[in-house]
């Protein structure tokens, strides 16, 4: 069975996760923000074992907690070509945050789905708050990163943003017809459904935008 572990890291905070099997001790994480090493502690008291790491988007706030991660297991980071630079900049953001740079080592572009010793994840291109952001798909998990949250979406005033593509891709968004529980990058978790039942951002099909 597929259990999940959120972890609220870095000065926003973000909605860090730990995804990881009963039968297994091999785990991924999702959009590691900076934090002092919370995330590698809950690994090391719980005895798992990193096998990849996710991105969301390449934004600091959900890299730049990957490299304390990488320096002790070695791991691939998943994300796509698209944010590479902005991750690889982690450090340099423009609010100073405590943050190290990332390398995204593998990326998920042109790819419907990939595996990871045992985690298998659904890839669709959701851009919009940046030019490379995507949601990952495994069982009834949805990871939302900063397209969409509880009753709202991600910014796209931010390097990368552009509102004509986060338009498109919330419609994407509206046309699944499967509910998943939605674990957003901020905020609270919620469900496709009740974001499709009253987030105005899709509830009226993107109406609110013509």
């Amino acid at each position: 069975m597929l259990r999940y572990k959120l972890i609220k890291t870095g000065m926003l905070p973000t909605n860090t996760y730990v995804l990881y099997f009963n039968e297994s001790n091999n785990c991924v994480v999702v959009d590691p923000s900076h934090d002092g090493g919370k995330v590698l502690d809950f690994l090391t008291e719980n005895k798992l074992n990193l096998v990849g790491i996710l991105l969301t988007h390449g934004h600091f706030d959900h890299c730049g907690g990957a490299k304390i991660l990488t320096d002790k297991f070695k791991v691939p980071i998943f994300g796509s070509s698209l944010d590479s630079e902005i991750a690889a900049n982690a450090s340099k953001n423009r609010w100073r945050a405590r943050a190290d740079d990332c390398i995204i080592t593998n990326y998920i572009d042109k790819s419907d789905s990939f595996s990871v010793d045992g985690f298998t994840f659904k890839v669709m291109g959701t851009p919009g708050h940046t030019d490379g952001s995507v949601c990952y798909f495994i069982e009834n998990l949805m990871l939302s990163g900063d397209t969409l949250f509880c009753g709202c979406v991600g910014r796209t005033d931010l390097w990368g943003g552009d509102s004509i593509k986060m338009r498109n891709s919330l419609q994407k968004i509206y046309q699944i017809s499967e509910d998943y529980t939605v674990l957003p990058g901020h905020e609270d978790i919620t469900s496709l459904l009740t974001e499709k039942a009253t987030n105005p951002y899709l509830k009226d099909e993107i109406k609110i935008y013509d």
